[in-house]
């Protein structure tokens, strides 16, 4: 990371700010993904909170401020930022939860892998990515930089997520893909360590993870409590989709699941 690239009028936009809420003894680590806001996490988040949990939604570095911060920002600091986090609050309180989205799923598994946290879910978990160049990236961050995305602005409504667009999703960034890969490699050659009961959620419309990422995981961890549900419509984003209330109902009913 070379500090001095990031511009000095670097913000976090509101709809990538952290969160965190103090409740009962049971907390719940929220992961959001690749190139993904917190704000992915705000339903959930409310709805832990209304069921009385301790909960927690960090930032990872390099998200919901601008490219050059995004680039500056490597595999290493993310999962460095949830290891911080999980200790955290496994110091404070009786038992944690985690919950990751796409990318954060990968970090998700890895946490199991190091911590055996009581409970997990992963949500359309970057285990199975359907665009099989990704896993070129390794290679190809030597030679380009970046490549043109399908975000559009003309698509969104709201300027924040127009900005948000223009620095993370109009573009992207192959050196960071690269790193994602690298996240995703150790979670798999970890899966046989993560024994922490598990909920993995997908959908069959989602156009970025293929639904056999449940098959992946299940197959792979060594946990004796494995669940799993296929949603229909929802997209990748399936924690603030169109199937959000179901997703947050399941959630909620595992972690309290004995």
């Amino acid at each position: 990371m070379n500090f001095d690239k990031i511009p000095s009028n670097t913000q976090i936009l509101p709809l990538g700010q952290p969160r965190f809420h103090e409740g009962g003894d049971e907390a719940v680590l929220l992961v959001h993904g690749f190139t993904g806001m917190t704000s992915n996490f705000f339903y959930l988040f409310d709805r832990l909170v209304s069921e009385g949990y301790t909960v927690s939604l960090p930032r990872l570095p390099g998200h919901a401020s601008n490219a050059a911060d995004f680039h500056e920002s490597t595999g290493h600091d993310w999962l460095r930022c949830v290891v911080d986090e999980y200790v955290l609050l496994q110091s404070r309180y009786k038992t944690v939860y985690i919950a990751g989205l796409s990318m954060g799923g990968l970090l998700t598994l890895i946490l199991a892998a190091l911590f055996d946290p009581a409970k997990i879910v992963v949500m359309a978990p970057a285990i199975s990515i359907r665009n099989k160049l990704v896993f070129k990236t390794p290679f190809l961050k030597y030679f380009i930089h970046s490549v043109k995305g399908s975000w559009k602005e003309e698509d969104e409504d709201d300027e924040e997520r127009r900005t948000l667009g223009r620095a993370y999703w109009a573009r992207t960034d192959v050196i960071k893909v690269a790193d994602m890969i690298a996240l995703r490699k150790r979670a798999l050659k970890n899966l046989s360590r993560v024994k922490s009961p598990t909920l993995t959620i997908v959908s069959e419309g989602d156009k970025t993870v293929a639904p056999d990422a449940v098959q992946i995981i299940e197959n792979g961890i060594s946990s004796n409590r494995k669940e799993h549900i296929v949603l229909v419509e929802s997209p990748h984003v399936l924690v603030n989709g169109c199937e959000r209330k179901e997703v947050a109902d399941r959630i909620i009913d595992w972690f309290k699941k004995e």
